[in-house]
């Protein structure tokens, strides 16, 4: 904080004098509340694991619970089986003819067709990961804005 500033006309000179605050804590605040977590293991989960919010893993049959609506049970979670759910991700790739646009300004609309609003990797048909602009049109379709027309593949997830 600033505290004075004096101006000598007389020798050109300026003086700043500067007032350092400290701030000093007494003692910490209070613990915040508990993540969600997702736990694993083999089997359903007991109905006395985890607390409301988390999510569970079956490795013995790749079913996905969660989030856990009580501390009591896991009856009402949802339940994904990861195993055989193909649309949880998909992979996409276009030519450069399907590339629309001019002078810097290109796209191309990819409808996925997932219900979601996916994360998206984009690499060239070269292999090179790539960061390009993503308009999400709907929960069903996304536009890949570039500034120079590539054929590629997208990972949608």
């Amino acid at each position: 904080m600033i505290e004075n500033v004096i101006v000598n006309q007389t020798v050109n000179q300026v003086s700043v004098v500067e007032n350092k605050n400290e701030i000093k804590i007494a003692s910490p605040g209070p613990q915040g509340p508990r993540g969600r977590t997702i736990l694993n293991g083999v089997g359903a989960p007991a109905a006395n694991l985890g607390i409301e919010g988390d999510f569970y893993f079956n490795t013995e049959n790749n079913n996905f619970y969660g989030p856990k609506l009580s501390d009591t049970t896991w009856s009402t979670a949802t339940v994904i089986d990861i195993a055989t759910t193909s649309d949880l991700g998909k992979i996409m790739s276009w030519e450069i003819g399907q590339v629309t646009g001019t002078s810097g300004s290109y796209s191309v609309v990819l409808q996925h067709n997932l219900g979601f609003h996916p994360n998206v990797t984009v690499k060239t048909s070269a292999g090179d990961v790539l960061e390009t602009g993503i308009d999400y049109n709907s929960i069903n379709q996304i536009t890949l804005l570039m500034a120079q027309p590539f054929a590629g593949t997208a990972y949608l997830s």
